[in-house]
């Protein structure tokens, strides 16, 4: 990755799979880094992943529900699709990619497939394999049609999907050698430090599904049910023993969330002593959340109320970014010789 990114462009998307809305993880993941993104680059193309989502979500009002509410989270985070270089559409929205899906697939061996760790997993689990939805053995062709559709120079992701970006890779490589160079080969940007956030069983990744995570957008007293229920430290019995700071997750997101350093400095310390409970500390979190989050909590209820502007946004959106792939799927379809 180059250090100036006033020249390059970006993809990346999100899959709205849960009704929970957006959690700490996403944000800390996902969220954070591509705000960051949207005042660095030339292009940032930043999309909701819904045709992703129905390998898990097959009630169509709960999708259309989590597509909505994953957008108005991310813009109450941040997200500016006003900006000229900054475009937030919805997968479906661009038929284009479902073209180039189709096309890819006749470039990819199902060898190559069935190293994705999401298919190995379900034979970890005792899934039989034909029982296994095609959607999910696709999904990292979609997902190279959803990058190379746009011609990136970097797609930024977490560290659990950086094996569909190398597929993504690999699949642009293999056309190319096929059909001359026409597919741009993206790099790929993982921020190590963030790629993983643990969840507040202090074991596994913060997840929706695991119900391990801290929402963003939750009524108050969901976000401090889930704080108080954090696990800590199993071998502190009682508030004056000595505590190691490693084995509280609320320490790690404090460091993550820039907490103020000598106030998180001061709590590691008397942590370690026992001077300072696990209640008490997670009360300063749970107020620190709060605040950190007030204005984004302030804005989701105004673009919520705004509907009729949220809709002619994405329509603009969705339509500024089709005249892009509309470019890239007719090189496309004339190398291959289906134009």
């Amino acid at each position: 990755m180059k250090k100036d990114l006033s020249k390059q462009t970006l993809v990346t998307g999100i899959t709205p799979s849960s009704a929970k809305g957006l959690h700490l993880g996403n944000y800390l993941g996902a969220v954070k880094p591509h705000v960051m993104f949207q005042a660095q680059v030339k292009h940032a193309n930043y999309f909701i992943a819904d045709y992703h989502a129905l390998n898990t979500v097959h009630d169509p009002e709960q999708m259309r529900s989590n597509v909505r509410n994953t957008y108005l989270d991310y813009l109450s985070l941040g997200l500016e699709p006003e900006r000229k270089n900054v475009n937030f559409y919805i997968e479906s929205g661009v038929p284009e990619i479902a073209e180039l899906n189709i096309i890819l697939n006749n470039v990819v061996t199902m060898a190559e497939l069935k190293r994705m760790h999401a298919y190995k997993d379900k034979f970890q689990k005792g899934v039989n394999e034909d029982s296994i939805n095609h959607g999910l053995f696709n999904y990292p062709v979609l997902m190279a049609a959803d990058i190379l559709i746009f011609e990136p120079d970097f797609v930024p992701v977490g560290e659990d999907q950086t094996q569909h970006v190398e597929i993504a890779r690999n699949i642009a490589q293999s056309f190319n050698k096929r059909y001359g160079e026409i597919l741009k080969v993206p790099k790929l940007y993982v921020k190590k430090e963030v790629a993983r956030v643990v969840g507040i069983d202090g074991k596994k990744k913060m997840s929706k599904s695991l119900g391990n995570d801290l929402p963003i957008f939750a009524a108050e007293e969901e976000i401090r049910k889930q704080i108080f229920a954090t696990v800590t430290d199993p071998a502190r019995i009682h508030p004056d023993d000595p505590g190691d700071p490693a084995k509280n997750p609320i320490f790690s997101y404090m460091k993550l969330m820039e907490y103020d350093d000598a106030k998180l400095k001061d709590f590691e310390s008397r942590y370690k002593k026992g001077t300072i409970g696990d209640v008490e500390i997670k009360k300063a979190f749970f107020e620190f959340f709060m605040e950190y989050f007030k204005e984004a909590r302030q804005r989701r209820e105004k673009f919520a109320a705004d509907k009729a502007g949220i809709d002619k946004l994405i329509i603009k959106n969705n339509a500024e970014v089709r005249e892009v792939a509309a470019k890239v799927i007719q090189k496309v379809r004339k190398a291959v010789g289906v134009d």
